[in-house]
C-alpha cells in the first residue's frame, strides 16, 4: 500500500558491514531541512552502530522435535541392524 509519494528517502550503500550490503532510511519532514551532508554524516553513524545482527533464537519446542528425530533415526538403524544380524 502506497502512503506517501513525498517522502525522503537516503540510501546508504558503503556500510563497511560483512552482514548488511545497504542501508535505506527515511527521513522525517522536520529532518528534510537538513543539508545532505548533515543527513548522510547522521546516517553513516547510525550505520556504523547498527552491528551484527542478533541470532535466531531455536524454540524448546523446535529442540524437543529435532532430538525426537534424532532418536528416532538411531533407533531404526538399530533395528535394522538388529534384523540384517538375524538374517544373516
Amino acid at each position: 500500500m502506497l502512503k506517501g509519494v513525498n517522502k525522503q528517502i537516503l540510501e546508504v550503500t558503503n556500510t563497511e558491514s560483512p552482514y548488511f550490503e545497504k542501508i535505506i532510511f527515511f527521513v522525517r519532514p522536520q529532518g528534510q531541512q537538513l543539508s545532505e551532508k548533515a543527513l548522510r554524516g547522521e546516517a553513516e553513524k547510525l550505520a556504523q552502530a547498527a552491528g551484527k545482527p542478533p541470532r535466531a533464537r531455536i524454540a524448546a519446542g523446535q529442540r524437543l522435535a529435532t532430538a525426537a528425530f534424532i532418536l528416532l533415526g538411531i533407533g531404526a538403524g538399530i533395528a535394522l541392524t538388529f534384523l540384517m544380524n538375524m538374517l544373516v
